[in-house]
């Protein structure tokens, strides 16, 4: 995730915003493995989340 490797680089404590590594555990499970019995992530906590991470984001560019 570039975008979490740049502000860990630019000195931001990513730690708030790990549980996004979620969402890329269930993107390739629900691609590429149609025998797992997917649990759905907890949607409303990882938007928050990756808002939260957009945000800082910003933060660091202005």
């Amino acid at each position: 995730m570039a975008l979490m490797d740049w502000l860990e680089e630019s000195g931001t404590d990513i730690s708030p915003f790990e549980r996004i590594a979620d969402l890329t555990f269930f993107a390739v499970q629900t691609r590429y493995d149609d025998s797992l019995e997917i649990i759905s992530p907890d949607w409303p906590l990882l938007l928050n989340i990756t808002a939260s991470l957009l945000k800082e984001a910003q933060n660091q560019l202005s």
